[in-house]
């Protein structure tokens, strides 16, 4: 009769794993209780030595257990995280004949087993003085020393341990598995699997009595597999020992009992420190046990291929044989013994002549073998063993009935298609190379019951729900072997394509920093990823990524060229051609990199000439930037005139940055776009020469991880006439004054730039303010320049430190000093990313460009500008504009306030004009929510107003 099939073909360490863990194929891990209860181990839960060892409450270490297990309790060693248990365990309590002892390593829900380890020298688990006791299924790991010892017992049963060796370096073998001492009798070692790493296998001692050793797989011991020393009434049955180093058997000491149906390979090995031995006998007896033992029906596998022994196979009585027919011609012994064939820690092969030939009656022989499954007739062999049933293999494995599946057979078809999907199975495929009837049992995966039906029926199922199954086929002969197969993965599809989204924002690095043109786009994972073919992401750009099928959020990183508005398109094709789409659109923007001022060397610009700054001149070289805020300031004008600044080799705009007159000096901030290489030109719109002085005070690039900028409602930080600031008082000449930025009006301590527009009125002599970083010698830009009594404003970029900054005075008069907050630069948090435009003129009131009417600005009125939606500034999320403001030929004096529309005017300057002299200066500017910018006249006579456009800020993360 046959029954559930074993390993076949199988590495010892596969079969340790399987074996053990699986209770050796006996359908429970745990052993039967007796009239006890349950004593539970398990470190990995909330635990306690102290209490009783309840499930809900167990004990923290198998000591604790052992301390107090009565008879017929069942001590059950847990661990959820497959932890070892760190502990050298000695057993003192007994059990009784009906009611024994027994420890055992249970599973735990996940699958994770418990083991056993000693960390100091003492053996680890000590079985002292105790009776009827069984140790089953326990994990005990290699640490170089005695693993498990019984000492003055007597009926033990060791029932499938392991020994395991965890990964390392070879120590060359030391320590037994386990050793019966010479004060024990009627133990039974049975099932055991011991794995490399120790010198002996198994050893009783003198005096030792009734030991049966019987269906264990033994690998490389190093000394010696099985080793009997004056050992009464040994039974060493059925044994699988790899012994390439060491002798696999050897009884002596006057020992006595039988040695039947055991297999010793013979792997071939060199000698050395970790080998001593590759050339001693596989099987020895000495010459005082040799009247007191049976040996027959055992294998003596030494050999891989033709008939030469590697070694000698028996030493009996002191005289050596090279062969069993040597052995069994001089003594008589090994009558059935057999030899000249390779053999391996596994079930034999088909027709090996191991099968059905060993002696079913041999003392110990077990109905099962080392992996659990049966001992069974195989009918492909003719039976030639004595005993009952004459049909035992030889060794610790049976040769089971094997199910086999034609390449390319067992097929479940269709696979793909959408719920509900009708699919079948065909039961025609299989073989049993025994010709037993098979019986098809399909689980197809999706909870329902499985199906079972003889060989050639279909079994047909339907999928009624979206999803993806692993359907599995289980094939049984009508003895119980069985066979099982994974088809390929069913998909069952959605009736409508699945959705996809898309979502993208500008990378930040982990300080707050944006990188604009950097963007981070995230595919969340399909509702139905399972039918997904394909996924491809467009980035707008003329570029696109194939990308996996998420098995989570998917973030995908794409750095742009050029700022810009891109539209990105992921496309989701699903196993059946069927295709949807998502859209993003992402606005490649500019960071801010603050730079330290450093003018450039004055050069002169003849009358309508060109002055090309390089930009290695404007520091202007580095990744990605597309644009520079500069600061110029312009001396010795022959004639009145303006300056443009504009990207090199393009066509100049008809827009101004700075103005100048002759015996005056000028100076003004503004943001210019630069070419890939970094080129500014520079237009002298007079009909005289003038000499300029440039400082980069700042950068945008797309490339850079850099800061955000933040517009805030102009507030007045400074006004020494009022005492705004701290300081009530004008600042004479040639004095500075320490104004705190940070810290105040929404400006954190940590801001890397702060954007002012500072004012020098009431002035009593000519001269000019400077504006630097509090505690640095050189980072300070041009503030406003005046003549007497004229009252003068700039717009600047300050880079900050530490919150604050100095305002200096070098006129030789004194002067009251205002400073107006328009912005700052720092982290990305609620900030702003740059949008460089070709400059374009937005407001124009003598040609009525932005107000579609021709009428100067009033004195105390207020005009509205619309800078969204136009000349490349998007009509939403945008935060504040970058503008040139100039007022021509004022025929007053005054100055300009600019404002987001819809907010209460502040009482700050913007632009300050004095009467017959063109002003112009930069208006880094807020815009209300309705996209506009107010500009107040607060002048005594109505003045024409310019606007010119140089780009704009949008809200981070700028994406819709």
């Amino acid at each position: 009769m046959h029954r559930p099939q074993a390993a076949v073909g199988l590495s010892l360490a596969v079969i340790v794993a399987a074996g053990v863990m699986s209770g050796w194929g006996t359908g429970s891990a745990m052993a039967d209780p007796g009239d006890g209860g349950t004593l539970y181990v398990n470190q990995d839960v909330a635990c306690s030595d102290s209490g009783t060892g309840t499930q809900n409450l167990p004990f923290c270490t198998v000591q604790a257990a052992a301390d107090v297990v009565e008879p017929g309790d069942t001590v059950a060693i847990l661990s959820p995280d497959g932890h070892t248990y760190s502990e050298a365990v000695t057993l003192t309590r007994s059990g009784t004949s009906e009611a024994p002892i027994t420890f055992i390593a249970m599973p735990s829900d996940n699958g994770a087993w418990a083991g056993l380890a000693a960390p100091g020298s003492a053996p680890t688990l000590t079985l002292k003085g105790v009776h009827d006791v069984r140790l089953r299924s326990l994990i005990l790991r290699y640490t170089g020393k005695d693993a498990l010892v019984a000492t003055g017992s007597n009926h033990l049963t060791l029932d499938r341990l392991a020994f395991v060796r965890s990964p390392g370096p070879d120590d060359g073998g030391t320590g037994t598995a386990i050793t019966v001492d010479g004060t024990s009798s009627d133990v039974t070692v049975e099932r055991n699997s011991i794995g490399r790493g120790y010198a002996y296998g198994v050893r009783t001692a003198q005096g030792a009595a009734r030991v049966t050793v019987t269906t264990n797989v033994i690998d490389n011991p190093r000394l010696g597999g099985i080793t009997a020393t004056g050992t009464a009434g040994v039974a060493l049955t059925s044994n699988s020992l790899s012994s390439p180093c060491a002798p696999g058997i050897s009884l002596a000491g006057g020992s006595s009992g039988t040695v039947e149906n055991n297999v010793v390979t013979a792997p071939k090995l060199l000698q050395s420190s970790t080998c001593p031995s590759p050339t001693t006998p596989l099987y020895t007896v000495s010459d005082d046990s040799a009247g007191q033992v049976t040996e027959d029906y055992n294998v003596a596998a030494n050999t891989l291929g033709g008939t030469t022994p590697r070694r000698t196979e028996y030493l009996w009585a002191g005289t050596s044989y090279a062969t069993a027919a040597a052995l069994r011609d001089a003594t008589g012994q090994g009558a059935h013994d057999i030899d000249g064939l390779g053999a391996r820690l596994e079930a034999p092969p088909e027709q090996s002549p191991l099968i059905d030939s060993a002696d079913s009656d041999a003392p110990g022989e077990l109905g099962t073998d080392a992996a659990g499954a049966p001992r069974v007739d195989d009918p492909l062999v003719d039976n030639a063993g004595p005993g009952p049933t004459a049909d035992r293999d030889r060794g610790a494995f049976e040769r089971q009935d094997t199910i086999a599946i034609p390449t390319g057979g067992g097929g479940l078809s269709p696979r793909t298609g959408v719920v509900p999907l009708s699919t079948s199975v065909r039961t025609d495929d299989f073989i049993s190379r025994w010709g037993e009837p098979l019986t098809y049992s399909v689980d197809f995966g999706d909870g329902t019951a499985p199906v079972t039906a003889p060989a050639g029926d279909p079994i047909g199922h339907t999928y009624a729900s979206p999803g993806s199954y692993q359907a599995k086929i289980t094939v049984t002969d009508t003895d119980g072997v069985s066979s099982a197969h994974q088809f390929a993965q069913v998909v069952a599809g959605t009736a409508e394509a699945p959705n996809v989204s898309l979502s993208g924002t500008a990378d930040t690095d982990s300080s707050g920093k944006v990188e604009a043109g950097l963007a981070l786009f995230t595919v969340p994972q399909s509702s139905a990823p399972w039918e997904i073919n394909g996924l491809t992401l467009d980035f707008g750009d003329g570029s696109n990524q194939s990308l996996a099928v998420p098995t989570g959020t998917e973030q995908v990183q794409h750095q742009y060229s050029a700022p810009g508005t891109y539209t990105a398109t992921l496309t989701q094709t699903d196993l059946f051609g069927r295709t949807t789409t998502a859209r993003t659109t992402f606005h490649a923007a500019d960071a801010f990199v603050a730079m330290t001022p450093l003018y450039d060397t004055g050069k002169t610009i003849a009358a309508h000439g060109v002055l090309k700054l390089s930009a290695a001149t404007l520091r202007a070289a580095s990744a990605g930037v597309d644009a520079a805020q500069l600061q110029i300031v312009a001396t010795g004008a022959r004639a009145s005139g303006s300056l443009t600044l504009y990207t090199a080799g393009t066509t100049r705009p008809g827009t101004s940055t700075a103005t100048f007159e002759p015996g005056r000096t000028a100076t003004a901030e503004t943001t210019v776009k630069v070419t890939p290489t970094g080129s500014v030109d520079v237009y002298n719109g007079s009909s005289g020469a003038v000499t300029v002085a440039v400082a980069t005070v700042g950068l945008q690039s797309h490339a850079q991880y850099a800061d955000a900028y933040h517009p805030v409602t102009p507030a007045r930080l400074l006004d020494t006439r009022t005492g705004t600031g701290g300081t009530r008082s004008p600042v004479a000449g040639g004095h500075s004054l320490t104004l705190s930025v940070g810290g105040t009006h929404g400006v954190p301590a940590n801001a890397t730039a702060v954007v002012l527009d500072v004012t020098a009125t009431t002035t009593k002599a000519s001269g000019g303010l400077t504006v630097a970083t509090h505690g640095t010698s050189d980072s300070a830009v041009s503030g406003p320049y005046w003549t007497t009594g004229q009252t003068a404003t700039t717009q600047v970029v300050i880079p900050v430190h530490d919150g604050k900054v100095v305002l200096h005075n070098g006129s030789k008069g004194s002067a009251n000093l205002v400073a107006d907050l328009a912005g700052w630069y720092g982290t990305t948090a609620n900030g702003s990313e740059f949008l460089p435009v070709t400059p374009a003129r937005v407001l124009n009131t003598r040609t009525g460009t932005g107000t579609g009417k021709i009428a100067r600005l009033a004195a105390h009125a207020t005009l509205k500008l619309k800078v969204t939606g136009a000349h490349g500034v998007p009509a939403t999320g945008v935060t504040a504009a970058d503008l040139n403001l100039t007022v021509p030929a004022p025929s007053g004096s005054g100055y300009l306030v600019a404002y987001p529309d819809g907010t209460s005017r502040p009482g700050v300057y913007s632009l300050s004009f004095t009467k017959g002299h063109t002003a112009a200066g930069r208006a880094l500017t807020r815009v209300g929510t309705d996209g506009e910018i107010d500009l107040y006249n607060a002048g005594t006579t109505s003045v024409d107003v310019y606007a010119d456009l140089l780009g704009d800020y949008d809200v981070f993360p700028a994406t819709s």
